[in-house]
């Protein structure tokens, strides 16, 4: 009988522990936007786009100009891979 293998490489497990937290407050932020605009009879589409835009100026104006560019362009090619 072999033994079996439960070692977890740290590093793996970190950065998977990172993502499921950074999509955990995605979610909630979603959630959060969709009751919001629901409670207040907003459409969704346009609380997400006047988001999205807000949250690109956030980024141009703390990270700079060229990495809102480089997020953006990410989201982009992301958006395209379905198509």
């Amino acid at each position: 009988m072999q033994p079996t293998n439960n070692v977890v490489d740290l590093n793996d497990f970190k950065r998977e522990s990172v993502q499921e937290i950074i999509d955990d407050i995605g979610a909630r932020a979603f959630l959060y936007l969709r009751d919001a605009a629901e409670e207040m009879d907003v459409p969704i589409k346009d609380v997400i786009v006047e988001h999205m835009m807000g949250l690109s100026l956030v980024m141009a104006a703390v990270e700079g100009k060229g990495e809102a560019r480089n997020v953006l362009d990410r989201i982009n090619r992301q958006l395209k891979l379905g198509e």
